[in-house]
């Protein structure tokens, strides 16, 4: 997905212009949905999203670090915000799994995560 166009879906989602000079928390919040949507649909560097809509890396950065807290703290915004993220992630294609397949990556994942909590749990004493 092109940064142009995930910046133009963003902006009318949110009724705003992201690019734009401000720190209005509105706009400030929609460039931090597109910041969190462009670091997880593409492969571009934070530096790159961030020059996309004038900004340097470490807004990026930031925005990222504290994308969870305006979710968790703003229903609203955090509705909104799954909307857009659910009409972004739908245009994607997704490639059908046998169930085999599904049951064997399921059975690996319980493995891992049973082996992940007894390192913690070493970890711990």
């Amino acid at each position: 997905m092109h940064l142009d166009h995930l910046i133009n879906k963003v902006n009318k989602h949110f009724e705003c212009d992201i690019r734009k000079e401000t720190r209005k928390r509105s706009v400030v919040m929609s460039r931090g949905a597109y910041f969190w949507l462009a670091r997880y649909t593409t492969k571009n560097s934070l530096n790159k999203i961030g020059s996309s809509v004038g900004r340097d890396h470490a807004s990026v950065l930031y925005c990222l670090r504290n994308f969870n807290d305006w979710i968790k703290f703003d229903p609203f915004f955090k509705a909104d915000f799954e909307s857009l993220k659910i009409q972004v992630l739908s245009q994607f294609k997704t490639k059908k799994m046998q169930p085999k397949t599904l049951l064997y990556k399921y059975n690996n994942m319980l493995i891992e995560n049973e082996i992940l909590k007894n390192e913690i749990k070493k970890l711990k004493k």
